[in-house]
C-alpha cells in the first residue's frame, strides 16, 4: 500500500478497422477527404486529418471493446496511454487503408451508406420503421455534422474493402491444416547434455595471471563491476512492520480524533502492555497488503515509502517500537523495525582482483564446457549415442518426459530451447544429434528417447477448426505487414504525423 509503485507501458499493435455498424439520415452528397478537424489536429495522413473529435470516437470504440474483453478487471487509469495509442493506431491505419482502396479504383456510392444504416436496428423505432429524429440527435451528439458523419462511415466502407480484398488472398489448404494438427500432436522424450553456466574452481586461477588480465583487460573487469553494482553499492535498508489505522479523504475533525484514539489503543498494546505485535497487526491493521503477515513490509530503502514513514523507521533500533504514532498521507501508523541492514559501497579498488579471478575462472569453464562438447558431437559423429558417450565421460545425462512442440521451446531441467527442440522433431528414436545447441550461457546436445505419433482421429478431429484458425492468423499477418510498410513509407515522405500532445 504504501510502496511507489511503477506502471509499464505494452504498445499494441494489432490492426483495428473500425466496425462499419451506424445509422443513416437522408444526407447531402458524399463528402472528400476530412480536410478540416475538429479541434486540433491529432493525426495526419496523406489527405486525411483527425482531430480531437475523431480521436474521441475512435477512444470510445476501443474503450468498450476493452471494457467487454477485460470485465472487473478492466483499469481505465492503467489502460489511459494504451487506449490513446489503440485509438491514433486506428485512426491511421483505417487512413492507410482507405487511400490505398482509392488508389486502386474502389469508391463509395451513396446507396452502399443507405443499405448499411437502413440495416441497422439501432435506429428503427417500436413498428421498426426508420426512427429520423433519433439519428439525427446521434450524429449531432457524436459527430456534430452530417458531413464528419458521412465521412467517417466512407472510410470505414473503404478500409473494409480493402481489408477484403487483402482477405481475399491468403489460402490454407486441407493438406496444410492436416499437416501442422499432426505435429501439434507428436511428442517426444529426450535426453539432454547441458554443459558449462558455472564458473571453474577461483583457487585454481594463477595469480600471474589476474595481474595480466588486470593490465591486459582492465576495461572488461570494470564492466563487470558495473554490471554487478547492485551487490557493491547497497543504500540502508530497514525491514519493518506496522499497523495503519487509515483516515478516509471525506472524514472531519471528529472522525480522525476517534481514529487516533484508536491508533493510540493499539500503540499501548504493542508498547506497554507486550502484545506480540505481528498478532495486533493482524487483527486490527487496515494495510490490507500487509495485514495478513502481520504488518510485515520486507526490507526497503529510503524513496520506496512515504516521508513521514521512513523518516521514522530510518530512525529507530533494531526490535524498536515507535513511542508514538507516524501520521502519514494513508493514516496512523505504529511501527517497529525488526532488522537494519547497513549501507555497503565497495570500491572497484578492493574488488577488482576477485573480479579478474571470476572473469578467469567464468573463461576456463567455458573453454572445458566447449571442448567436452566437441568430443561428445565428435564421438556421436563416428556412430555413438549421446547416452554412450556421456557414460564413458562420467557426465549427467538428463530425461525429460514427453514433450510436445512449443513456440517458446521450455524444456524442464533446460530452459527455452527452440532450436534443440525443433531438431529433436527430426530425430528418430535412438537418434542423437552431432550439433551443439546454444541454451542460455549452457551448450547442450540431445537424443531422442521415445516418440509418439498423433493419432489419425485426433488429426481430422483438428483440422477443420485448426484451418480456419491458421487462415485467420495468415490474414492479419498479411494485413499486418502490408501496413506496417505503408505506414513507414509515408512516415518517410513526411505524410504521416502524429501528434498526441495536443490532447494534454
Amino acid at each position: 500500500m504504501l510502496r511507489i509503485l511503477r506502471g509499464g507501458q505494452r504498445w499494441l499493435t494489432a490492426i483495428f478497422v473500425v466496425g462499419i455498424g451506424g445509422v443513416f439520415v437522408f444526407f447531402l452528397g458524399l463528402q472528400g477527404p476530412l480536410n478540416a478537424p475538429s479541434g486540433g489536429t491529432v493525426a495526419s495522413v496523406g489527405p486525411y486529418q483527425f482531430g480531437i473529435r475523431e480521436f474521441e470516437r475512435a477512444r470510445q470504440r476501443r474503450e468498450a471493446a476493452l471494457q467487454e474483453q477485460l470485465g472487473d478487471q478492466y483499469d481505465s487509469q492503467a489502460l489511459a496511454d494504451t487506449l490513446d495509442q489503440m485509438a491514433v493506431r486506428q485512426l491511421v491505419d483505417q487512413a492507410l487503408l482507405a487511400m490505398e482502396a482509392e488508389d486502386l479504383g474502389f469508391a463509395i456510392g451513396k446507396k452502399e451508406i443507405e443499405q448499411m444504416v437502413l440495416a441497422d436496428p439501432g435506429f428503427r423505432d417500436e413498428s421498426g420503421r426508420f426512427d429520423r429524429a433519433s439519428f439525427e440527435d446521434y450524429v449531432d451528439y457524436a459527430y456534430g455534422s452530417q458531413s464528419s458523419f458521412i465521412e467517417d462511415r466512407r472510410l470505414a466502407l473503404l478500409s473494409n474493402k480493402m481489408i477484403r480484398l487483402l482477405n481475399a488472398q491468403p489460402q490454407i489448404s486441407e493438406g496444410e491444416a492436416r499437416a501442422v494438427a499432426q505435429q501439434g500432436l507428436e511428442e517426444v522424450r529426450i535426453a539432454f547434455v547441458a554443459l558449462g553456466g558455472e564458473p571453474a574452481d577461483a583457487a585454481e586461477i594463477d595469480a600471474a595471471d589476474v595481474e595480466a588480465v588486470l593490465a591486459e583487460r582492465e576495461e572488461e573487469v570494470r564492466a563487470l563491476y558495473e554490471e554487478r553494482s547492485g551487490e557493491y553499492n547497497v543504500p540502508e535498508k530497514v525491514r519493518a512492520r506496522h499497523i495503519l489505522l487509515a483516515i478516509p479523504s471525506e472524514a472531519d475533525e471528529e472522525a480522525e480524533a476517534a481514529i487516533r484514539e484508536r491508533a493510540e489503543a493499539a500503540l499501548v498494546r504493542v508498547r506497554d502492555g507486550g502484545e506480540d505485535f505481528a498478532l495486533v497487526a493482524t487483527e486490527i491493521s487496515e494495510d490490507q497488503g500487509t495485514k495478513g503477515e502481520g504488518g510485515d513490509l520486507g526490507f526497503f530503502e529510503r524513496g520506496q515509502m512515504v516521508e513521514a514513514f521512513e523518516d521514522a523507521a530510518f530512525g529507530m533500533q533494531e526490535g524498536e517500537i515507535s513511542s508514538e504514532l507516524v501520521r502519514s498521507t494513508f493514516g496512523f501508523h505504529v511501527i517497529k523495525v525488526e532488522e537494519r541492514r547497513a549501507a555497503v559501497h565497495e570500491p572497484f579498488e578492493t574488488v577488482r582482483d576477485d573480479l579478474a579471478r571470476e572473469l578467469l575462472a567464468t573463461e576456463t569453464a567455458n573453454v572445458r564446457a566447449r571442448e567436452l562438447a566437441e568430443a561428445l558431437a565428435g564421438a556421436i559423429r563416428e556412430g555413438q549415442s549421446l547416452e554412450e558417450a556421456a557414460r564413458e565421460r562420467e557426465l549427467t545425462l538428463e530425461r525429460s518426459g514427453f514433450l510436445g512442440r512449443r513456440a517458446d521451446g521450455f524444456i524442464p531441467g533446460l530452459g527455452a530451447a527452440q532450436e534443440l527442440l525443433a531438431s529433436a522433431f527430426a530425430l528418430e528414436p535412438g537418434q542423437s544429434a552431432p550439433r551443439i545447441f546454444e541454451v542460455g550461457d549452457r551448450l547442450a546436445l540431445v537424443q531422442v528417447l521415445e516418440r509418439k505419433e498423433a493419432d489419425p482421429q485426433q488429426v481430422e478431429d483438428r483440422v477443420d477448426a485448426l484451418r480456419a484458425n491458421l487462415l485467420e492468423q495468415k490474414r492479419n499477418a498479411r494485413a499486418n505487414t502490408w501496413i506496417n510498410r505503408r505506414r513507414e513509407a509515408l512516415v518517410n515522405q513526411g505524410e504521416l504525423r502524429v501528434d498526441l500532445e495536443s490532447l494534454r
